[in-house]
């Protein structure tokens, strides 16, 4: 059953989290028409309310309730990837389209959301990034994965970033080996004078993560071939820019069938 609001035409949310990203996600939804903010579930709520952009909402620390209670069509999920599992399952059981916003999830946990999506008959979308810009960037480089023999990835986040490297950077990693179709080819370093100096690796594609106070979300994507370079580079200056990316999902995930991985496919770009 759709909630009272949903049913005069906007699409009801409830959001999964309330750090910076959930926060700003859920403003974002506050201010676009054809959406209502149903409710948001956060750890240690002062209240039963919660002020978002103006608007009182409900709020809980007990997602499955919460759920119970307003009824909305997509929960988006934008806490941790230890509760992500739990919170888009909580979901899909009770007919709920999840998108989930939340990055590092394992891959088990994936397949996990995907089958119950199918077997729910329900759509769904898991997007790494939700930032259009970075979508367009993956893209990009994937085209360029076909003609470099030799790439690094670097990606630049706040210091308070829990993971390691970003769920975007890894995601662009297995894009461009699957674009080349084998693995690339990494010089290797007979003397490392420091350790882990040269970041970690996914199919011979080095990646780097840089943690500093200022930064909020950028990634380089660096091709190297003889006598020239190729750099690809992403900014987000503020978590602003994930708001359309979260519209493009949520429309899609309410009229779709099975869970979709990444934005590309919405923008038209596979």
């Amino acid at each position: 059953m759709q909630s009272e609001r949903d049913s005069a035409g906007a699409i009801s949310v409830v959001v999964a989290g309330y750090g910076r990203l959930g926060a700003e996600l859920a403003r974002g939804l506050v201010q676009a028409p054809g959406f209502v903010l149903a409710g948001v579930a956060r750890a240690h709520p002062a209240g039963e309310t919660l002020e978002v952009g103006g608007t009182q909402v409900p709020v809980s620390s007990h997602l499955p309730s919460l759920l119970d209670r307003v009824q909305p069509r997509v929960l988006v999920e934008a806490s941790v990837a230890d509760a992500a599992l739990e919170h888009a399952l909580a979901a899909i059981e009770r007919g709920i389209a999840p998108v989930i916003a939340t990055s590092g999830l394992p891959e088990t946990a994936v397949e996990t959301i995907r089958r119950a999506c199918h077997e729910r008959g329900i759509g769904g979308v898991l997007a790494p990034n939700l930032s259009l810009g970075a979508v367009v960037l993956m893209h990009l480089a994937a085209i360029a994965a076909r003609f470099f023999e030799s790439v690094d990835i670097v990606e630049l986040h706040r210091d308070g970033k829990a993971d390691a490297p970003s769920g975007t950077a890894l995601h662009t990693a297995r894009l461009l080996a699957q674009a080349r179709g084998r693995d690339f080819v990494r010089a290797p370093t007979t003397k490392l004078t420091l350790p882990d100096v040269r970041g970690g690796e996914v199919s011979g594609i080095g990646i780097h993560s840089i943690r500093l106070p200022g930064l909020v979300a950028h990634q380089e994507v660096i091709f190297g071939g003889l006598g020239q370079t190729l750099t690809l580079r992403h900014d987000t200056t503020s978590n602003e820019s994930y708001v359309p990316g979260l519209l493009l999902a949520i429309r899609y995930a309410v009229q779709a069938r099975g869970l979709t991985v990444g934005l590309a496919s919405l923008l038209g770009l596979e």
